[in-house]
């Protein structure tokens, strides 16, 4: 087996714990909407990418599009307001971050957060020097990360079979699959654990476990499971 040298991490919700900052702005955006506010085991049961199937799943109805710029207009911002005191790097973030290093191994990262906040947040959390390559959204809020990954997975250079992705959401195993590269997800971030399994990607409780796993997994040789919207 060709062995696994670099590392794609995804951000939130993996290294980075937000989840109160998002379901605190989620409420905030579903008020706009005259929708009850969630709790956490809620937005993990029904968060999705693209993110206006995750409002239309509350709904019960699919968003127009002035009730989709207004509820992530008031979703960035609120989340924006919230995260400097409700998040914090997730238990065994940085161990695992210097583990993969310590093992030979180099790492970048790849979020779907706006690029200048999440160089900001990397350098707020000290962990900035940690990656090679550090690449957040640049364009429009909302949807997925697969052309995003086929772009960074060209720009690193590097045979895909020598590269693993770790994610919290079956929106990290989708894009790993058509970026070529194999997959670890997280059951601590944005997805309840049965709609990672439902990915047919291996599935784990700690970031320590995530990097074990990554050293070993196979090169993908089939699709995954399809999982609809789900994400």
């Amino acid at each position: 087996m060709t062995p696994r040298r670099h590392c794609v991490w995804d951000w939130n919700g993996t290294i980075l714990d937000d989840n109160q900052a998002r379901l605190l702005a989620v409420n905030e955006s579903l008020a706009g909407l005259q929708i009850a506010p969630i709790d956490i085991q809620q937005y993990r049961d029904t968060y999705c990418v693209p993110v206006p199937d995750f409002y239309a799943r509350l709904l019960g109805r699919p968003l127009t599009r002035d009730e989709w710029l207004t509820a992530d207009d008031t979703y960035q911002a609120s989340y924006r307001r919230h995260l400097p005191h409700t998040s914090h790097l997730m238990g065994g973030a940085r161990a695992a971050l210097l583990s993969w290093i310590a093992r030979g191994g180099t790492q970048s990262l790849l979020s779907l957060h706006t690029h200048e906040h999440l160089l900001a947040e990397l350098s707020h959390h000290g962990v900035g020097t940690l990656f090679r390559l550090a690449e957040g959204r640049r364009g429009p809020t909302g949807g997925t990360k697969a052309a995003a990954m086929r772009r960074h997975v060209q720009n690193l250079g590097l045979p895909p079979q020598q590269i693993v992705a770790i994610g919290d959401s079956a929106d990290d195993a989708l894009a790993a699959e058509q970026a070529g590269i194999a997959v670890v997800l997280y059951a601590g971030g944005s997805h309840c654990e049965a709609a990672l399994t439902a990915t047919g990607a291996p599935v784990v409780h700690t970031l320590a476990d995530a990097i074990d796993l990554a050293l070993r997994k196979p090169s993908p040789t089939r699709p995954m499971a399809r999982v609809g919207a789900a994400a």
